[in-house]
């Protein structure tokens, strides 16, 4: 009978080679990349163009111009829209992040042929009706009230502003800049960005050759005049700054500790980001254990690498109680400092790199999963072989290794800290 008290035994996870993705070029120039890989006849289309947060001059105007893009066509209404992706089974979703503007659409791959032309007319004929656009923009307006009274979205949004205070990434998002927003600003925003960027595609499922000639006679044949647009030097915070606000009512303080940091294209990256994931980057991180399992102090806490082309950062963050928050900060800096000071022990690095190994190979398993990671490699510039190399990086990292990235970009001098509360 087995013995059900005894582990069983651990063997080292070894390295698995990241596919290769078939590159194609549709006839109006527009770059697709295709994982076709699994039995269930479904795919993922995903559109990835120049419409994000630092392609607009005003907060807000990105991701509203995204959200009414599902608002109706010349020749369908909003419902109409939905209807039709509803009556094919599809997920699709619309929505703008800090770099890029996406259309994303989940499917059965016989309802590819009616999912398609749906995507090429909102991307040329949205219509922006001015009752949605009211509609939308009050409603916004509320959600971001609602949003500023969340101890841990005000600290986020105050750890941005300060860390890039002259940069669309430190851009801010409050109620009364939807006061700022009109349906010519967001038609605009739209003509400018969405119609007339070259996009890039990500294809992902079973994906046939049929399909494929079908995205080049619809989306292929499609017309985007915009020039290539330049994108500013990222403007960083010359001086660490600290920030404390009191909240009434709040039940919690949130933390938010961090500095700018490097990006996938730099060689320390991922060294950088081993260190990271010893520090808070896993469940039984260093801090999670003394933070969270010695000192109770908080349900959770974790530190994150949050890489962006242009720039990115190093944050930890958790929320506690208002009395503990001194003593969570003075913990934080005590584990950064043993971190910069002492070697990592071998078991405890071992587990590390054990669990980054795994972790990788989960993320993985299937066509969708691995056109996420090709999207990272596309829109960040790596080189194909990147995750290649993060797994080179991570079998051979030292303990000197740790300790030397921990020293390098952990300065405390150059910390912010935030407090909301």
């Amino acid at each position: 009978m087995l013995d059900r008290s005894i582990a069983p035994p651990a063997y080292p996870v070894e390295k698995i080679s990241f596919p290769t993705p078939r590159q194609i070029t549709l006839n109006n120039g527009i770059e697709v990349w295709i994982i076709s890989a699994g039995e269930q006849d479904v795919f993922k289309f995903e559109l990835s163009t120049k419409a994000g947060t630092i392609h607009s001059p005003l907060a807000g105007l990105a991701g509203m111009t995204a959200s009414l893009m599902k608002r109706g066509t010349i020749s369908r209404s909003a419902q109409e829209i939905h209807q039709s992706f509803d009556f094919f089974g599809a997920f699709w979703d619309i929505k703008a992040s800090q770099d890029t503007g996406s259309f994303t659409v989940y499917g059965l791959n016989k309802h590819f042929k009616s999912l398609i032309p749906l995507v090429a007319e909102i991307l040329q004929e949205a219509n922006f009706p001015i009752e949605e656009v009211e509609k939308e923009l009050e409603i916004e307006r509320q959600k971001t009230k609602l949003k500023w009274e969340r101890t841990s979205f005000a600290a986020y949004q105050q750890f941005c502003a300060q860390l890039y205070p002259n940069d669309p990434y430190g851009r801010t998002i409050r109620a009364d800049d939807f006061d700022k927003l009109d349906q010519q600003k967001i038609v605009s925003q739209f003509q400018h960005t969405w119609k007339s960027q070259k996009p890039i595609i990500f294809l992902s499922g079973k994906i046939s050759d049929e399909q494929i000639a079908f995205l080049d006679q619809t989306l292929g044949q499609l017309t985007f005049p915009g020039q290539e647009m330049i994108i500013a030097p990222i403007q960083i915070a010359t001086k660490a700054q600290q920030f404390r606000e009191e909240k009434e009512g709040a039940v919690q303080s949130s933390i938010r500790f961090g500095l700018h940091s490097i990006t996938r294209n730099h060689p320390d990256y991922f060294r950088y980001s081993v260190m990271n994931t010893v520090l808070g980057g896993y469940f039984g991180s260093r801090l999670q254990k003394n933070i969270r399992e010695d000192k109770g102090f908080t349900y959770g806490i974790s530190s994150i690498v949050s890489p962006s082309p242009r720039g990115g950062y190093w944050l930890v963050g958790t929320d506690v109680n208002g009395e503990n928050v001194d003593a969570t900060l003075a913990e934080i800096k005590k584990e950064i400092t043993i971190l910069q000071n002492d070697l990592i022990p071998l078991e405890e690095l071992e587990t590390v790199k054990s669990y980054l190994m795994g972790s990788f190979n989960g993320e993985i398993t299937d066509a969708f999963d691995i056109a996420a990671k090709v999207r990272v490699i596309q829109l960040n510039g790596l080189a194909p072989d990147f995750y290649d190399q993060f797994q080179d990086q991570v079998l051979k990292i030292q303990a000197q290794d740790i300790r030397d990235m921990a020293a390098k970009y952990l300065n405390l001098d150059l910390m912010h800290e935030v407090i909301v509360g």
